[in-house]
């Protein structure tokens, strides 16, 4: 800081400015200001003494600022390598917070979606699809497969996104294939049924009762699984199902599960 006429220098004045506004202005008048201060503030036009505090501090403030020097150049951040693959559409982006939260079962099959019509995931899904699969190899491999090379660059400066183990191994034949999931011997003709067929039998089975509450975990699995050219069909079956029927309010959770994942193979075909 430099020195005034007086010898008093900007950091000694300042901090007589500090020890009256710890005292209060009405037990000691600010000091009078030195150097340049005295051409910036005029002090017969405040004739308060908080008035001249104030606007001291305020000089003060900025001629400290301004004599702040600049630290050295910071480098520029390299950035994550050249992914060429097109970005997931918004919407596909919206449904993955949604299956995420209501249909998980949908969840691999919308990244093995993902990869297989050479897209890639949105950069603002990285580090949550990164840290939701930490501690699954499977998922977590295909997921920086999906994410690219967005997913290392962002491991290497937020490590706590990091897998859990770097030691197990996957093989390639797992992350290209959906897992099993549990469904009932007597629904399994239903997953390569065509899609009338397949939804006239469950809208049968679920509208009179014969698969109710009880059976929805293995009706879940059938929908994730069923072949997509019946989802449709599936849905407006389910949907046709009167409030009267005692499957109702099954039928009615199963048909958002079919146009949900019939909407979700849709948007990650798109370009």
């Amino acid at each position: 800081m430099g020195v005034s006429g007086a010898g008093v220098t900007m950091a000694d004045h300042w901090r007589e400015l500090v020890t009256t506004a710890m005292l209060g202005t009405d037990r000691r008048d600010p000091p009078p200001p030195i150097g340049p201060l005295a051409d910036v503030v005029a002090d017969a036009l405040r004739p308060a003494p908080s008035e001249r505090m104030l606007a001291q501090v305020a000089a003060c403030t900025a001629i400290r600022r301004a004599g702040v020097l600049p630290g050295p150049p910071v480098a520029r951040l390299q950035g994550p390598e050249v992914d060429d693959r097109p970005i997931c559409v918004p919407a596909a982006v919206d449904r993955w917070h949604h299956i995420t939260v209501s249909w998980p079962v949908l969840e691999d099959e919308w990244m093995l979606t993902l990869i297989v019509n050479g897209r890639r995931v949105a950069p603002e899904l990285v580090p949550l699809i990164l840290q939701r699969h930490r501690g699954d190899p499977v998922r977590r491999a295909r997921a920086e497969v999906a994410c690219g090379s967005l997913a290392a660059w962002l491991v290497g400066h937020v490590p706590e996104l990091a897998a859990r183990s770097t030691h197990a191994t996957v093989s390639p034949e797992s992350l290209g294939e959906l897992p099993d999931l549990p469904i009932a011997p007597g629904l399994v003709p239903l997953l390569a049924a065509p899609g009338p067929e397949s939804a006239g039998a469950l809208a049968d089975l679920i509208g009179t009762g014969e698969l109710g509450a009880s059976h929805r975990a293995v009706v879940v699995n059938l929908l994730a699984r069923v072949r997509p050219d019946a989802l449709v069909p599936i849905a407006a079956a389910l949907g046709s199902i009167g409030q009267a029927a005692p499957g109702y309010g099954l039928a009615s959770v199963l048909a958002d599960l079919a146009i949900t994942r019939h909407r979700m193979l849709d948007e990650l075909s798109r370009g």
